[in-house]
């Protein structure tokens, strides 16, 4: 091989990188700061398991299997990983999953590049390089990827992806390798690759059956007698995949799986007969992504029976045509084989029986590789101008950068992401459910209230409108209102804890201290890891002079959630009412490191500095929590105290009559402001 050869195969290599990488990172750019929405509260926000302070195996290990989707934990110490670099900053969890996305599409171009090596097609009269490149290429950049790279949470999609296009590749380059060495190094590649394909989501489950099947297709050549010879590896790959299925749905899969309709508006065979449909509109997106077809909350209509809609009856026969028309071509197109065999059999597991949502997105990211592989295949086979093939690609991809850029802008906040929901499928009542929410999250309650009632109106019995609509309205001081829809909620679900804590925060504004501890017990005996409640709980019981059980609660809010500033601060009230004025002292300052402008904390830390002599150190927090707010009463009368204390006379006056001015009937306030007065008129 010629120095200039392989300097130009450098070059090239340099080229792919860096078109890979600036084009995708231009289309994601305006990406980088998107908030989290939706799961990503359960799985990320809400989630104590990934707070890791420290890097520790013990602390990897509880982030992997003790979080919610523990089925996952390659993707949940991602996130782990993720917070114990730089916390909640979105900048970082946005960047991994480009990162990642960037990295498959990498991979997925080399598979291809070694499959056609394997593989070569016969109708091309040129080389093959540009095939792979386009074909990943134009997926990089379809717009039907967004929902697995911009939305956080589906890193779980785009992870497991990314290892299972390297454990084809590695595969594919140990079956081409002749030394044994490096062999037995890819093949073991290829299994770890695999492994962490399926740990990061169940779907991967299907690699085994797929490593056999291209092995076949492409290796042995659709040889019968090799097929016969090794039905025992074909059944221990299936084998595989039903072991992996029955650790999911546990020892009882079928009870499981049904299970999991309890709660959905649909049932199995609705869901089965629907899905056959719902496979036809994925293809109808890949093949036209226009932004305005994309939806998180797709609401699409059931299919009752064969011919209710007359479309799921066409639907089914497309598919089996399609699976048909794979068998057919096997031998003579036999890429063109696997790419339906691909799409299909990647789809199986989430658009079969179990009682998953009815349509996804981030559910073709997988599917779609060797769909946009199929489509490039049969454009070069019939375009045969190779300029105006380049042309019309490169179009392509130009049209598709714009189509998700566009659609990427729509997921910049909770309210434009929730619009665009509420738009396209407004009768589901989801939708309006999170267009709430977002507009809560922005200030905008009245109009957050309208659509959790049009939620209720579509579906009466949804427990989180109630919930969600009882803290809008309670935020509005409509407290009987309130915790009517607490209790409606709590009557159609009796175990919902975040229910039972907002019914206690609501009774603690009406003074019914008691009745709201009940409330926050029964939260935690749903939840016992339910940081809120125990914050709150700790609070309630403070209130009733139960110091010891308030701290306790506190300590535990804490260990779930150590970046709750109003917590250290509570916990540092009740830490100086046992007269340990260092620990209390310790805690507001931890709560401000966390909140810096927390008012009350620099109150409370005032104080507790002057129970310390130390004068100086408390009037200056005590002037801070008053330039944070001006008509803070107790900080007023506070430093009044602590200028009276050092001699300042006057200036103590000034703030007792200001306090005064804010709480006139405080009688405390008025017994200070004699005695700095009788202070001055004395002789």
């Amino acid at each position: 091989m010629s120095r200039s050869f392989k300097s130009n195969l450098v070059l090239h290599k340099i080229l792919l990188l860096v078109v890979f990488f600036g084009i995708v990172f231009l289309i994601y750019s305006n990406t980088l700061e998107n908030p989290f929405i939706f799961d990503d509260d359960f799985n990320i926000q809400n989630n104590s398991h990934i707070r890791l302070l420290r890097l520790t195996f013990g602390g990897l290990k509880r982030a992997g299997f003790e979080s919610p989707s523990s089925n996952r934990p390659v993707s949940n110490i991602s996130f782990a990983l993720n917070y114990y670099f730089h916390q909640y900053n979105l900048f970082g969890y946005h960047l991994v999953n480009i990162l990642i996305h960037i990295t498959t599409g990498i991979f997925l171009y080399l598979f291809i590049k070694i499959s056609l090596k394997i593989y070569p097609l016969n109708f091309l009269d040129q080389p093959l390089k540009w095939i792979p490149f386009f074909a990943a290429l134009i997926w990089l950049v379809h717009p039907l990827q967004t929902q697995a790279v911009t939305y956080i949470v589906q890193r779980m999609s785009s992870l497991a992806a990314m290892f299972y296009v390297l454990s084809f590749l590695l595969y594919a380059k140990a079956r081409l390798e002749g030394k044994r060495w490096v062999k037995v190094m890819f093949f073991a590649g290829c299994t770890t690759s695999g492994i962490l394909a399926i740990g990061s989501k169940e779907t991967a489950v299907t690699l085994p059956f797929f490593i056999f099947l291209y092995e076949w297709y492409f290796l042995q050549d659709l040889d019968r007698a090799w097929l016969k010879r090794h039905l025992f590896h074909f059944a221990a790959a299936l084998t595989f995949i039903f072991f992996v299925s029955f650790l999911f749905l546990g020892g009882h899969p079928i009870e499981k799986i049904l299970s999991g309709y309890a709660t959905r508006d649909f049932t199995l065979m609705q869901r089965v007969m629907t899905e056959f449909r719902v496979v036809i509109f994925y293809v109808s997106l890949i093949l036209f992504p226009h932004p305005s077809r994309m939806n998180l909350d797709h609401d699409f209509p059931l299919s009752f029976s064969l011919i209710d809609p007359v479309s799921t009856l066409f639907s089914m026969i497309l598919i089996a045509g399609a699976i048909g028309l794979a068998v057919y071509l096997a031998k003579k197109d036999r890429l063109i084989s696997f790419c339906i065999l691909w799409f299909l059999g990647n789809l199986l597991i989430e658009s079969s029986i179990i009682g998953l949502e009815i349509a996804f997105e981030h559910r073709t990211y997988l599917p779609s590789m060797f769909v946009n592989l199929l489509l490039v295949i049969l454009f070069y086979r019939y375009v045969r101008r190779a300029w105006l093939r380049v042309v019309i690609l490169c179009l392509l991809v130009g049209v598709f950068s714009v189509w998700t850029y566009t659609r990427n802008s729509v997921w910049q906040s909770g309210v434009s992401l929730w619009r665009d929901c509420v738009e396209k499928s407004p009768h589901k009542a989801r939708s309006h459910l999170n267009f709430g929410n977002a507009l809560v999250d922005q200030g905008l309650v009245d109009d957050a209230i309208t659509h959790y009632i049009e939620a209720l109106h579509i579906r009466p019995g949804y427990v989180k409108a109630h919930d969600n609509l009882g803290v809008a309205l309670e935020s509005q001081g409509r407290i009987g209102e309130a915790i009517n829809h607490y209790l409606e909620a709590l009557s159609i679900k009796p175990d919902n804890e975040r229910a039972h804590n907002n019914l206690g925060n609501a009774l603690v504004k009406q003074g019914e201290i008691d009745e709201a501890i009940n409330h926050y017990l029964k939260a935690l005996r749903i939840k016992p890891e339910y940081e809120k409640a125990h914050y709150k709980l700790g609070a309630a019981l403070a209130k009733r002079g139960r110091t010891d059980e308030a701290i306790d609660h506190y300590i535990k809010a804490l260990r779930l959630k150590p970046a709750n500033a109003r917590a250290h601060n509570n916990l540092g009230v009740a830490l100086e009412k046992r007269g340990q004025v260092d620990e209390a002292i310790d805690h507001y300052l931890k709560a401000l490191r966390l909140k810096p402008d927390f008012e009350e904390a620099h109150n409370n830390l005032g104080l507790a500095l002057e129970r310390q002599d130390r004068i100086d150190e408390a009037i200056d927090h005590y002037l801070r929590a008053l330039r944070l707010k001006p008509d803070f009463e107790e900080a007023h009368n506070n430093l009044g105290v602590a200028l009276f204390r050092k001699g300042n006379i006057e200036g103590a006056i000034e703030h007792f009559q200001k306090a005064l001015r804010l709480n006139p009937k405080s009688v405390h306030v008025k017994n200070n402001l004699n005695r700095a007065l009788g202070f001055v008129g004395s002789p």
